[in-house]
């Protein structure tokens, strides 16, 4: 459910001509990479065969593209080559993190164990 909502409102969202980013571009590049990585993860959660995730990322780069090409008939809005290459980079990390999430997963809580130990 939270996976499709968020394929809907991330193409509505970079559709808005009043929704740009504001600030300079490395803001909207970090949001462009945040954006894809957080929507990467949610659909390699969701697909856990290896068919499935390839259709997911494909996909994704499908709707990396996609809006970029809606943005550029947007008026106020321009199409972007460095947009699609951090969007590229969101899933890459994705990947990245979903292949090592067991090793992620331990030192996050061998922290968490390690500071509550210390706090007693």
């Amino acid at each position: 459910m939270i996976l499709a909502l968020a394929m809907v409102i991330l193409p509505w969202m970079g559709a808005e001509a009043g929704l740009a980013p504001p600030g300079d571009g490395y803001t909207d590049k970090g949001l462009h990479i945040l954006c894809f990585a957080g929507l990467s993860c949610l659909s390699l959660w969701a697909y856990r065969s290896r068919g499935g995730r390839i259709m997911a990322v494909l996909l994704l780069l499908v709707l990396a593209v996609g809006i970029e090409l809606v943005q550029g008939m947007v008026p106020n809005r321009q199409a972007s080559l460095e947009d699609v290459i951090a969007d590229i980079v969101g899933i890459g990390l994705a990947l990245i993190l979903l292949r090592h999430w067991s090793l992620v997963r331990g030192m996050l809580f061998e922290r968490m164990i390690k500071a509550d130990r210390s706090g007693d």
